[in-house]
């Protein structure tokens, strides 16, 4: 038996008295709108959480980036002779050509904090060129969400997305 639209199809069972009873249905009678009803508040639903999906995925692979950035602008921090500003420099650059961000927006922290063996600075500095042997060279970077969001989400505005990295100096 094949089912096609307005075929009548018959259903036996017992009811409460346990008689029979017999319904009978047509099959895609009183439907005609069913299918576009629930598409139309179906897909919505779906259209956001795959939007929400995509936003968190660039946050995600944007955290990626600046961590991949700061990693390689501190590789270079370790290293003798370096300055804080050129590493500054070097690290907008290199999270302007990755991510895509404007380098004023690009917030760089650079902290050296002395090794317990280091005796002539013992307080935490940000100026690379005096750091010495085995000081821990960290970098944070900070860039606003909502310069680097696929779309503009309203209620993430004012969040930062960081990406920090922190070797031995040289």
């Amino acid at each position: 038996m094949q089912l096609t639209c307005g075929t009548r199809v018959k259903c036996i069972h017992l009811n409460s008295n346990n008689k029979r009873s017999q319904t009978t249905w047509r099959i895609g009678a009183k439907r005609h709108g069913a299918a576009m009803v629930e598409t139309a508040l179906a897909l919505p639903v779906m259209l956001l959480i795959i939007l929400g999906v995509v936003e968190f995925g660039r946050a995600f692979m944007v955290c990626q980036l600046l961590t991949n950035s700061v990693r390689e602008g501190d590789r270079q921090a370790v290293m003798a002779g370096s300055t804080t500003a050129d590493i500054r420099a070097e690290v907008q650059l290199l999270v302007h050509n990755t991510v895509g961000v404007n380098s004023d927006d690009v917030a760089v922290e650079i902290t050296v904090t002395p090794h317990t063996s280091n005796k002539t600075t013992t307080a935490e500095h940000s100026d690379l060129s005096i750091a010495q042997k085995r000081d821990l060279c960290s970098i944070r970077v900070t860039v606003p969400y909502d310069k680097v969001s696929l779309m503009p989400v309203k209620w993430l505005t004012g969040v930062n997305l960081t990406g920090q990295a922190a070797m031995r100096h040289e």
